[in-house]
């Protein structure tokens, strides 16, 4: 397995895989696809994160020519299919998995819960409500440092980016998480997103 694009950017690798533009729902899945083949063969795990990011970024650009809908599902697909290779590196526990397993400590622990420590990915979006619920008391007493906002703040990303007011609403009105991270929810061209204040 050798890293044929070692060194290169996310940009240079979609240049050199010479994929279609991302600016169709059939390209953007096409490309996802060819990035985890590469992920598989040997991309190095920072490489494959900067492009998850990269891909990101074009879905996003699509905002106010996609519906909704087609936004949420790529980003779901993005997630399926790359969210584990992306995940943070194996050194220092994630701050996300410290409070997943505290929220979940008495619980009988399913398949679901297992497969959560390896890849955050695989959470549905209950656990991670669930979870973000465990944070926010913590923040309501709490600081959290800068790299446990990085990890957390993925996760509140996942739930705005579903777009599903019902769960939305819930992390609108977790104080300790508005407080701590300075962010709020807004609609902005018919769309939630979170701002910084």
């Amino acid at each position: 397995m050798t890293n044929l694009y070692e060194g290169y950017s996310a940009e240079e690798i979609f240049n050199a895989l010479g994929a279609k533009p991302l600016n169709t729902k059939k390209n953007i899945l096409e490309y996802i696809d060819q990035v985890r083949k590469l992920a598989k063969d040997g991309l190095a795990e920072e490489q494959v994160k900067a492009v998850y990011e990269w891909i990101e970024a074009q879905i996003e650009a699509m905002g106010n020519e996609i519906k909704i809908n087609t936004m949420v599902y790529l980003k779901n697909e993005l997630r399926t299919k790359l969210g584990k290779f992306a995940a943070v590196s194996k050194g220092e526990e994630n701050a996300f998995v410290r409070f997943y397993k505290q929220t979940f400590a008495n619980q009988v622990k399913t398949k679901e819960y297992t497969y959560a420590l390896m890849d955050l990915s695989r959470l549905n979006e209950a656990s991670v409500l669930e979870t973000l619920k465990t944070i926010n008391t913590y923040c309501l007493r709490n600081k959290l440092s800068a790299k446990e906002k990085e990890d957390i703040m993925p996760m509140i990303k996942r739930i705005v980016d579903t777009q599903n007011l019902r769960l939305v609403n819930q992390v609108r009105s977790m104080e300790g998480i508005r407080k701590n991270f300075r962010i709020k929810i807004v609609e902005v061209n018919k769309r939630l997103v979170i701002q910084n204040v």
